[in-house]
């Protein structure tokens, strides 16, 4: 049996942890998952209560060595680990980090860990533990330039989110009378001036929602590249805007790569916005959604429909094996209510109904393939 995602919130323990049914309707379509016979919520009957134990078919249950080398509860008690040296590093943990060079102390410096036990675990998640008098938790150095920042957009870890510009101005297709103007800021003269003679020429509905939670923000962001002549993207501007809210008009900002001192840190504000939005994209999206989500389905059809002789199913079962395991460990630790999504996106609560909205949007699987992804882009 073939169940929604009603499993995600946590009602019994604190109102506040309840979360809508993803799928079965059209308010939140997605994706469907196994059954896992729990019993109905008390609070909430059309939600599942979330306990450790649950049903998984044994076909799908880990080896003992894929057990062995399957490190979730481990990655888990370091970054809880982690994240609480985080916070007890800053002046104000509701407030996040208050300056840039807060967040470039963490390279440089180092934070210290606190004496804890299973001290080992967080070796696991982080790059290094130095060897000083106070263990210190240091992070790779990220780099900075324009060109490396261009390079990761194409060849990282979330290039689907890459489309070509196929009209100009550019604008916005959400309704002007409820989120303000469709026009971009990204203006043509802007445009010319960054490609310096090479050549001339949408989250935004949660934005609002996601700003009311106290001690967090959203802003929707928007990259233009351009491709040069030596096949290299080249970053021409950022722009982010707030749509009209609590009675403010819209609010929106094109920056682009300065020279000066204060046009240098405003750029480099931007693409941090920009990366923050692209990593949770990432994750919810073209990662949870689009790999794993997606494919619980086809795990389902594949072993109740196809004989374990059948040619097909002998060349999907690699493929598919272990998939369910690892997405009802997801939903213990990850993508649930308080999980590490929710507590370390922006997007905060509202997180998996974006991705339910991008399923709605963009879940065609005639357009998923090659060449037809690249085409639709």
């Amino acid at each position: 049996m073939i169940m929604c995602y009603n499993d995600l919130g946590d009602p019994d323990g604190k109102p506040e942890l309840g979360r809508p049914v993803l799928g079965g309707g059209k308010i939140y379509p997605y994706p469907r998952r196994c059954r896992t016979g729990r019993p109905r919520s008390k609070t909430d009957p059309q939600t599942e209560t979330r306990s450790v134990s649950f049903y998984m078919p044994r076909d799908e249950e880990f080896s003992e060595v894929k057990q062995a080398l399957f490190i979730t509860k481990t990655a888990d008690s370091g970054l809880h680990a982690l994240i609480h040296s985080l916070q007890t590093s800053l002046i104000d943990s509701n407030l996040g980090f208050p300056s840039f060079f807060d967040i470039d102390d963490l390279y440089d410096q180092g934070i210290a860990i606190p004496k804890r036990k299973n001290q080992g675990l967080l070796q696991r998640v982080v790059k290094a533990v130095s060897d000083a008098k106070d263990d210190l938790v240091k992070f790779d150095t990220p780099v900075m330039f324009d060109k490396e920042f261009s390079s990761q957009t194409l060849a990282g870890v979330n290039s689907y989110s890459i489309k070509l510009v196929k009209e100009w101005p550019l604008k916005s297709s959400l309704d002007p009378d409820v989120y303000g103007p469709a026009e971009s800021a990204i203006t043509k003269e802007l445009v010319e001036q960054e490609m310096k003679g090479f050549m001339t020429l949408d989250e935004l509905p949660y934005v609002s929602k996601v700003r009311q939670i106290e001690g967090t923000t959203l802003c929707g962001s928007r990259e233009l590249f351009f491709l040069t002549p030596d096949c290299t993207l080249k970053p021409i501007a950022i722009e982010l805007t707030r749509p009209q809210m609590d009675e403010k008009p819209q609010w929106k900002q094109v920056f682009t790569p300065g020279l000066e001192a204060t046009g240098c840190w405003l750029w480099r504000f931007a693409k941090a916005q920009f990366l923050a939005h692209d990593s949770g994209y990432h994750e919810l999206v073209s990662h949870w959604l689009r790999t794993h989500c997606a494919t619980e389905p086809y795990v389902i059809a594949t072993n109740r429909q196809l004989s374990a002789i059948h040619p097909i199913y002998k060349l999907l079962h690699p493929h598919l094996r272990y998939t369910m395991e690892i997405n009802a460990l997801a939903k213990q630790t990850l993508i649930s209510a308080d999980g590490i999504i929710e507590t370390s996106f922006s997007t905060r609560s509202y997180s998996m109904e974006l991705s339910s909205i991008a399923y709605d949007q963009q879940g065609r699987f005639d357009k998923k393939g090659l060449p037809a992804d690249l085409i639709n882009r």
